[in-house]
Order: structure tokens, then C-alpha cells, then sequence
């Protein structure tokens, strides 16, 4: 019977897997050693990624090309938390307690400070405000231009991932306590906040500021009306954790990457799942430890962009009817 059960389990994986079509568009392979982080321009035209002792590459995602290599300390310990502005013009680098900008069309260095124990950061959408997370229970709303703080969110925990709204107006930190807090720019007031009862793994906000998700490890995940405060919906996993999140561009659809590979794509008020991507293993019964860390909406929103740890970029169009 146990031999009967197995077999089971194995050809209902096959028939799961043969259900949903799992052809990507096009696949780049960007590192063969795996990759310490990963982001994706907002349109999916550039990849920035980072591996362990080698500076961050950006790469141009359709050619596949390195444009720049960056550094900003001699240590080289490793880049571990990278973005961009949405104008695809500037670009930020963070090891553990430093934080590069750089220009990407020239990629110059234009900028350099010291931070504490970064854990998160996110640029707004031309590159002139950072939001920046910290372990000593703080984030920063960072005027890069002038190099001074605007503002300081405090939270009862280690900062541990944070968002920007595209239009500018709210910023969204998430600690290990499981707290959820939403910020007013550019006043920096507190407007909404959230509890769950595991650490805040990623959050969210849609471009228009409507939206916004939250996520504990292995634990659930919610969207947010942010006006009132009131949860529109809570996806149907009991145990999810999301590794890659972002809004489509009409902030009508989730994208969520999880640490099993998994890429979904939900109805944000209703929570009802449109579609699932399990990418391709190079091995079927080979065990891929490779999670999904980065996703990105093309311009057009018919297709999206993800990278895997394992530095395995893919390109998928978005056919919610198969």
C-alpha cells in the first residue's frame, strides 16, 4: 500500500505539471554560482543581481549583455540588497552598513553614505528618494539628492522588508514581530497598520497607492484597501511565505515568486488565484533548492519577467486562460 501511495503522489505531480504550461518566452542564465539578490527594472528592460565577493551586474535583460559592474567598498563582502528608480535612470547598491546610488546609462558612481545594519531598500520612481530599512527597529525616507533623512518610521522589531507606492504618496515597512505599518508622504505620518502573527517576510504597494500586501513567513497573506484599512481579501495558502512580490500595472493583479519556484498570479479583491508557473527543472527528481526572488510586469503588462537564486532569469507570457 505505501508503494501504491507513492506512486500515486508521483503521477499526480506529473499530471499538475503537465496542466499548466510552463514554456517560458525566453530564459537567460545570468550566474551559474547562484545569486545573493536580484531586482528587475519596473519594465523588465534591466537586471541587477549580486553573487558572494563579486561586485553587482547590470545586465540588459533582451541582449543578456553586462552593461556595469559595481562596487563600493574594498572589503567586495557582497551586495546584498539592490534597486532602481522607475525612469530606469539611477540605481542603488547596499552591503551591510553602506549604500552606493549610480547612474545607470554612464554607470557612475554619483553617491555614498553609511548606514547601520541595512535590511531593506527601495527607490521611489525617479531615484531622488529612497526608502531604506534598518535593523535597529527604523526606516529611513532618505532625500538622496540632498543626503539627508526626511523622515524616521519606527517600529517594535528589526525592520525587515519595505515599499513604495509608484505615485509617491505612501511608503509600507514590515518587522520580524509581525508588524505592518503604512506611512503618508510626504509628511511621514502613520496611516494604517496591520498585525500578523509571524515576522513580515515582504510587503507591497500598488502603483496607485490603492493596494497594498503583506506577508508572514510561513504564515498568511493579506491585501489591504489603504484608505480605510480594511483587508480585501487573504490568499488560500495557510503556509506561504512570498519571496518575490509586485502589483500589475493597472493594480488589478498580484504577482507573487515563492521559495519553492512557484509563481502565481491573484485577483487583488477577491484573493481568487488566475494562474500558476512552476518553471522547468533542469532534473525532475532532482531537488531544487532555488527560490524566486525577483518578478517584474513588462511594460505592456502582457508578460513578466523572473529571476530565480539559482541565476536563472525567465521571461512568461501572461495567458490567464490556460
Amino acid at each position: 500500500m505505501r508503494y501504491l501511495n507513492l506512486c500515486l503522489i508521483i503521477v499526480s505531480l506529473v499530471a499538475v505539471t503537465a496542466c499548466q504550461d510552463n514554456t517560458a518566452q525566453h530564459t537567460w542564465e545570468h550566474d551559474k554560482a547562484g545569486l545573493l539578490t536580484a531586482t528587475f527594472s519596473k519594465d523588465g528592460q534591466y537586471a541587477l543581481i549580486s553573487t558572494i565577493n563579486k561586485p553587482a551586474r547590470l545586465i540588459d535583460v533582451a541582449s543578456n549583455k553586462v552593461l556595469h559592474q559595481w562596487q563600493h567598498t574594498d572589503s567586495n563582502e557582497g551586495i546584498i540588497h539592490t534597486a532602481m528608480s522607475a525612469d530606469n535612470k539611477l540605481a542603488v547598491t547596499a552591503q551591510e552598513n553602506s549604500l552606493a546610488l549610480w547612474e545607470i546609462p554612464s554607470g557612475k558612481i554619483t553617491g555614498y553614505w553609511d548606514f547601520p545594519s541595512i535590511t531593506d531598500i527601495v527607490l521611489d520612481k525617479t531615484g531622488r528618494h529612497a526608502l531604506i530599512g534598518l535593523d535597529n527597529h527604523k526606516a529611513y525616507y532618505f532625500d538622496i539628492y540632498y543626503g539627508k533623512i526626511l523622515h524616521t518610521f519606527e517600529h517594535e522589531d528589526s525592520i525587515n522588508t519595505v515599499a513604495l507606492s509608484g505615485n509617491g504618496e505612501l511608503a509600507i515597512t514590515g518587522d520580524l514581530a509581525g508588524h505592518v505599518k503604512l506611512w503618508q508622504l510626504p509628511d511621514g505620518q502613520l496611516t494604517q497598520q496591520w498585525q500578523h502573527n509571524f515576522k513580515i517576510y515582504k510587503v507591497a504597494l500598488s502603483d496607485d497607492g490603492q493596494y497594498a500586501m503583506s506577508n508572514a513567513s510561513l504564515g498568511k497573506t493579506r491585501l489591504w484597501n489603504t484608505q480605510t484599512g480594511t483587508m480585501l481579501s487573504q490568499l488560500p495558502m495557510r503556509y506561504m511565505t512570498v519571496s518575490a512580490a509586485t502589483f500589475s500595472p493597472d493594480s488589478q493583479s498580484l504577482l507573487t515568486g515563492r521559495p519553492n519556484q512557484r509563481i502565481d498570479i491573484w485577483d487583488v479583491k477577491t484573493g481568487e488565484l488566475k494562474r500558476t508557473w512552476y518553471p522547468t527543472r533542469k532534473n525532475f527528481w532532482q531537488a531544487d533548492a532555488s527560490a524566486i526572488i525577483a518578478l517584474a510586469y513588462s511594460a505592456d503588462g502582457k508578460s513578466f519577467f523572473s529571476e530565480r537564486s539559482n541565476g536563472v532569469a525567465q521571461k512568461w507570457l501572461i495567458d490567464i486562460n490556460k
